[in-house]
């Protein structure tokens, strides 16, 4: 295969997948995610359930179910400017907006291309407990000595549930340690597990690295308050480095930074890059 030819993986796409993803939209819309009664509906409904054998199963009354699903169905509409939703055709419009705004194809895909991929959904596993993955120190003045202590992932969300990206992590890992690719960019709509992607991927190559720095920008207002900071972290204890780094111009600082880049391995991470 070419470098720049483009691969598209098949992942599978389930019901719970277009919950999730319905859920994700109607939160982006108005700031609320569906309840468990409206979850229930919509996932029922797609398990091709009508109103009484829903309302049985979950032991309400059949109009008010009836109702929340009329209501969620109105709520539809505005959220995907979509006429005409009713529970006999909500799976096909939801399956039809999915492939035409996220994978526009006949099926769920994540797209590689160009050391780029493009998240479309994701298989959830059980949820687990709030967890971060690998040691996430938070003091930038470590003692870098400890290999552990070369890990800065203090910026990095919780891994609070896990999600089935074998394939993918597969091709971040080729990417990385076979192809050396210096730069990947991960895409895909807010919420759907770009982070936990990558925060699953450290542990599998961290080995390969001398750093492992997590930024999110949106803590960061200039470029050169992001690269202050991971000079600061790259720099010996009590470095004039790390000392004069706050106060160094910013063509100082970023040559500084280049140094620290040529001289180790270091992966840097940074989420919310829009």
């Amino acid at each position: 295969m070419k470098h720049n030819e483009a691969t598209f993986l098949p992942v599978d796409m389930d019901v719970q997948t277009l919950v999730e993803l319905t859920d994700r939209l109607v939160f982006a819309k108005t700031g609320k995610h569906l309840d468990s009664l409206q979850r229930e509906v919509l996932k029922s409904t797609l398990l091709g359930k009508k109103y009484p054998e829903i309302a049985e199963d979950s032991h309400r009354k059949y109009n008010h179910v009836k109702q929340v699903g009329s209501d969620l169905w109105q709520l539809l509409e505005d959220v995907l400017k979509e006429d005409d939703i009713k529970q006999s055709n909500v799976r096909s419009i939801l399956e039809k907006w999915h492939f035409s705004h996220i994978s526009n194809t006949a099926n769920e895909w994540v797209n590689v291309n160009n050391n780029h991929i493009s998240i479309c959904g994701e298989n959830r596993e059980s949820p687990t407990h709030k967890n971060k993955s690998s040691p996430t120190p938070t003091n930038q003045n470590q003692n870098h000595t400890n290999p552990e202590n070369n890990y800065d992932l203090s910026e990095a969300p919780d891994l609070y549930w896990l999600c089935d990206r074998h394939t993918e992590l597969t091709t971040l890992k080729q990417w990385i340690n076979e192809n050396h690719t210096r730069i990947i960019t991960i895409l895909g709509l807010a919420g759907i597990g770009k982070s936990v992607l990558a925060l699953q991927l450290i542990p599998q190559i961290k080995d390969k690295f001398d750093y492992i720095i997590w930024r999110n920008i949106d803590n960061y207002s200039t470029l050169e308050y992001l690269q202050t900071s991971i000079v600061n972290f790259l720099s010996p204890p009590d470095s004039s480095s790390q000392k004069t780094a706050d106060f160094s111009p910013a063509k100082t600082t970023n040559n500084q930074l280049i140094n620290y880049l040529r001289k180790y391995r270091c992966l840097l991470i940074f989420d919310n890059l829009q």
